[in-house]
């Protein structure tokens, strides 16, 4: 049994959506080792139960204030940390369920790049984003800042990574860092109602678009493999279900 205030990362699934919790109390969700290998856990839970999207936050109105310096050496031992981050991004973007972060109060450092990883981010109005590595005496992990370097302006990477800079939801909105605004206190409601949009699609079709849109950001991209597979899905059953009910819906 887990001992109460141990950090944990809760699990629950209902209507097909995955919500997951990362919990450390008292230590604003700081990032453990121990946290971060089940939070990869339970993503790969997520994959096994074929969950159709999942929606991740953090207890108490808090996302999580990064790595957790009681796992924390000052020294070449702390690429563990970096290893158990990674291990998280790949299970979040590998997951052909799209996942959704729901961010309020703090999100810094390794919660960034968890954060990035997800395929749309809610930020409640009073979220925050900032990377203070340079401050830590750290160059951060360049796979992650390769990552970014895809999605977000080179002024912004240099915000984040060279200034430490923290941004508010509004500017994280405005640099792309955001996709959805949300009242404080409502990113959980809001990234609910998206992934209730997620499953109108069809699961098929959703993972592929998924798969494809990160497929995109590498440099070598077989796009013969998804016109094939995009006529496999064209001539599914569930796409012609799809058409079926459009059709009945417009003729009503």
């Amino acid at each position: 049994m887990r001992e109460k205030g141990q950090a944990s990362v809760h699990c629950e699934i209902s209507d097909d959506i995955c919500n997951l919790v990362i919990d450390n109390p008292g230590r604003s969700n700081a990032l453990s080792l121990q946290l971060l290998s089940e939070l990869a856990e339970q993503i790969e839970n997520a994959r096994q139960k074929k969950v159709r999207a999942v929606v991740l936050t953090g207890a108490s109105q808090k996302f999580s204030a990064g790595g957790d310096f009681n796992d924390l050496q000052g020294s070449i031992e702390d690429l563990a940390m970096d290893d158990a981050i990674e291990k998280v991004v790949d299970a979040t973007r590998s997951l052909p369920a799209p996942v959704i972060a729901a961010v309020e109060g703090p999100c810094m450092g390794g919660a960034v790049d968890i954060a990035l990883a997800c395929d749309l981010l809610v930020a409640g109005t009073d979220a925050f984003f900032e990377v203070p590595a340079t401050r830590m005496g750290l160059l951060y992990n360049p796979l992650a800042v390769l990552r970014w370097q895809r999605r977000l302006a080179g002024p912004t990477l240099s915000r984040l990574l060279l200034a430490g800079e923290r941004f508010t939801a509004d500017a994280a909105m405005a640099a792309g860092v955001v996709t959805h605004l949300a009242a404080t206190g409502s990113a959980m409601i809001k990234a609910h109602e998206l992934a209730v949009r997620i499953l109108q699609g069809t699961p098929d079709a959703v993972a592929a678009t998924k798969g494809l849109l990160l497929a995109l950001e590498s440099d070598e991209i077989d796009l013969k493999q998804w016109q094939a597979l995009r006529r496999e899905i064209l001539a599914s059953p569930a796409r012609k279900e799809s058409v079926t009910r459009a059709k009945q819906s417009t003729s009503n």
